[in-house]
């Protein structure tokens, strides 16, 4: 009879590589193609679809919601920089998954371009900066008729259970030429390999490496434009301390600084995938 405690064997779950290192709990680092994996993969993300907002007109809450609300606009803000940078920003459609308050839908639809979002938690949908938003979860079994030029993954590729079905079909929803816009974070950064903050989440199943990037494409009618890594201050100084006070000195210092900085160890990537 087989001993239920016997050691079980885990592989990479991309590469299948047993070149592993276990640096928490639960996530594992691939030594060859250095994704980071969740051993217990999840679909709580999903979960949020039947959870709604509690309602709250707390004096926190109002002193909080004008700061926090300036934090996911300086994120947006970085994102369109990044795209006018990459890629000049000549689209006419385009579509944010993993959306939160709709300020990157604000300010592509600032841009010209006919922008639409979806988000799978309420709570952010109902204090929605933009009308142009739905409540859903995006992930490969999604159905839509429509095409854009433009689809954005931001942060959240790592909630689903299979990101590279879920780039696949971002992908199908392309046009011709149509590019796919991914902010994610990088595995390789010492920020998460030596775990100087407290990053990592119960609800994160994979992060992909610029390595994992390259394999994608490879396997899609797709090219790698651009991968790159940054720093992000605001998060980093965010991550630091919590309390209402240190966002509200950080909501007046990222008036002047940049939030991002590029960083070949930073541990945010910004990548460019395009249809060809």
């Amino acid at each position: 009879m087989n001993n239920i405690f016997e050691h079980v064997e885990i592989n990479c779950i991309l590469c299948k590589s047993k070149n592993i290192t276990n640096i928490s709990l639960n996530f594992i680092q691939c030594n060859d193609c250095d994704c980071i994996f969740n051993q217990n993969f999840n679909d709580e993300k999903k979960s949020l679809l039947d959870i709604k907002p509690i309602d709250t007109n707390s004096v926190f809450s109002k002193l909080s919601n004008p700061i926090k609300m300036r934090f996911w606009d300086l994120i947006s803000k970085q994102y369109i920089q990044y795209l006018e940078e990459k890629t000049s920003l000549k689209f006419k459609t385009a579509f944010d998954i993993g959306a939160l308050y709709g300020h990157l839908v604000k300010r592509l639809n600032e841009h010209g371009i006919n922008t639409k979002g979806i988000e799978v938690d309420y709570s952010y949908i109902s204090n929605t900066v933009y009308g142009n938003m739905c409540c859903g979860y995006f992930d490969e079994n999604f159905q839509s008729d429509e095409k854009y030029d433009l689809v954005c993954l931001t942060q959240m590729i790592y909630y689903v259970k299979n990101p590279i079905l879920t780039i696949k079909k971002a992908y199908e929803l392309l046009n011709d030429s149509g590019v796919i816009f991914i902010s994610t974070q990088n595995p390789t950064s010492s920020i998460i390999k030596q775990k100087q903050y407290s990053i990592f989440e119960n609800s994160m199943n994979i992060l992909l490496s610029e390595k994992n990037f390259h394999t994608i494409v490879s396997n899609l009618n797709l090219k790698l434009i651009d991968f790159t890594n940054y720093k992000p201050n605001i998060y980093l100084d965010r991550l630091n301390k919590t309390s209402i006070t240190s966002e509200f000195k950080n909501y007046l210092k990222y008036h002047k600084k940049s939030a991002y900085e590029k960083n070949l160890d930073g541990h945010h990537s910004f990548v460019l995938l395009q249809k060809i």
